[in-house]
This record gives structure tokens, sequence and C-alpha cells, in this order.
């Protein structure tokens, strides 16, 4: 525990040391490089927490590495849109290295993984065909911003924070075994099978809602329009939504501990930085700019920015 928690501050310190003056989101950076010290303290300091938050941070090598070549394999071929790509794999491998590092052999969190495979396979073939070529927004805009500085500081900006943001996304995955002793069922719990049938809910949000807009986009008479059918008609973010209703259900499979009620900052996080935080936003910003900002207010005014008939 004392090596990991030197390991990393180092490595938070390196981060502050990069950290542009100018940099977008400053305090965003500060909070996520303080995170996994935090969970480090807090598993010293509640001894109950000690075995999954050991599992999550043992989970945390997997994702470094992972963020590691993603940013090498960007760096070289100068295109940091990858982390699109990288994304999918970085949260199915940080969950399966905490059910490894956790034990046990309650099927819960094979399922949980299992689902996650269904929703990397989806998105990884869908951002290998959109970012592989060549790099897309926002990264080309902080390439340009940036200059010789983004060499390093891509490394930080991008893999880095993204990949703490997936490593507490996971967290439920640590949570998904019972505690030593405590009595298990070998099959699936009711947690369970409501965790299931929130993240079908959510993957059908999402899946449908990417395809219902690839259709839109296809037709060239729908160029500079807005998508306002089918799920756009519900909620303006219907990809996102689905995206953060799943941790939702990755949540309920946590319950299997009696601590797991701590993963539930996963889907909270998750939730706000989908809707509120980072993904909503810039898209919103995007669309305003690119169809007209008369246009983009109308159809803000007919429909809920997230959460489907709830005007938040």
């Amino acid at each position: 525990m004392i090596v990991a928690l030197l390991f990393w501050s180092v490595l938070a310190c390196a981060w502050w040391i990069a950290l542009p003056g100018d940099a977008p989101g400053r305090r965003w950076h500060l909070v996520h490089m303080a995170l996994p010290g935090a969970v480090l303290a807090l598993a010293v300091l509640a001894p109950p927490l000690g075995p999954p938050l050991l599992a999550a941070l043992t989970a945390g090598a997997a994702t470094l590495a992972i963020a590691l070549a993603g940013w090498t394999a960007g760096d070289r071929l100068g295109n940091h849109a990858l982390m699109d790509i990288v994304y999918p794999l970085m949260a199915l491998g940080t969950a399966l290295a905490m059910i490894l590092a956790a034990g046990g052999d309650r099927p819960g969190p094979w399922v949980a993984l299992a689902l996650m495979a269904i929703w990397a396979a989806r998105l990884f073939t869908q951002m290998l065909g959109t970012n592989l070529h060549h790099e897309r927004e926002p990264y080309a805009s902080l390439r340009r911003k940036f200059g010789p500085r983004w060499r390093v500081w891509s490394f930080f900006a991008v893999y880095a924070l993204q990949g703490v943001i997936v490593w507490l996304w996971c967290l439920p995955f640590a949570f998904a075994t019972p505690a030593p002793g405590a009595a298990s069922s070998t099959g699936l719990r009711a947690t369970d099978w409501a965790g299931i049938a929130i993240w079908l809910i959510g993957f059908l949000f999402q899946a449908v809602g990417d395809r219902q807009l690839a259709t839109f986009r296809s037709d060239p008479a729908n160029r500079g329009r807005i998508m306002d059918k089918g799920l756009w008609a519900l909620t303006r973010h219907p990809n996102y939504f689905g995206e953060a209703v799943m941790w939702w259900g990755y949540f309920l499979f946590a319950l299997a501990h009696p601590w797991g009620w701590i993963g539930i900052l996963a889907p909270l996080h998750a939730t706000w930085f989908m809707g509120w935080g980072s993904a909503t936003p810039g898209t919103e910003r995007h669309m305003r700019k690119s169809r007209g900002a008369d246009a983009w207010d109308a159809y803000a005014a007919r429909v809920p920015r997230f959460i489907p008939w709830v005007r938040l």
C-alpha cells in the first residue's frame, strides 16, 4: 500500500508540474490527480474496505498500462483521438483486473463483465470507424493550442485523466465479490437481475440512439439539420444518457458486498460527467455553433437536455 501511495504521489507531482497555466479545466485535473491517493488513504484508515479497495488499486496498474499504450500509439500516429477507441478497452481491462484481484467464484461479477464486453465491442467498432484515420475534435484543437508542449501534456490531459475517470467508474467491480465469510449464493442475486435490467435499458438507449443518428446523417438531405426524431425527441443526448444508465446497472452488482454502496460514487460521477460535466456541454456548444443558435435553441426548448421527460 505504501509503495502504491509513493508511486501515485510521484505521478501526481509530474502531472501537476506538466499542467499548463492555460489548460482547460485545471480544477478538474487537480481533483482527479488526487483521487487515487484519497482511495489509498481510505483503504488504510478503514480496514473493512481494505480488500475491495486493494483490488481496485491493483487494477489501477492495468488502467495505467492501457493508458500508456494508448498514448504511445497516439503519439506515434499524431492522433490522440485514439483515446475514444482505447476508452472501451480501458474500461473492460480495468473491470477484469478488479474481478481477478477480488477473487471469489460468484457468477455476478462475470455477468457484469460480459455486459461490459458487449458494450465495449460495439463502441470499439464504432469508434474504430471514425477516429482511427484522423484526429477529431477536441484533440486537434488541443494539439494546435499547446504546440510542442502537447507531446508530454497529452498523456496527462487525455490518457491519465480519462484513465482515472474510468478507474473510478469501474469501482463497483471491486465490490461485486462478497466479503470473506459472508453468506453467498451460487446464483445471481435479485440486485444482479435488477442490474441486468437497468443495463439493458441504458444499452438500448445508446445503441438505438447511435443507429438512428447514423441513419439520419447518411441522408445528404439532412446535412446541417438537427436530428429530432426517435429517441432524439425524448432527450437531446440519448447516447450519453444510455451510457450513464449502464453504469448504474454495474453499481447494483456491487451490492453483493456489505460496503458495496460506496460504489455509488461511480454512477453518480458518470451521470454528472455525461450530463453536466463534460460530454453533453461540449457537444451542445458544438451543435449550437454548427447548426445555428436559433435552430438549436428551438430544439432545446422542445426536448429535455439529458434525462427523458425531465427538465434539468
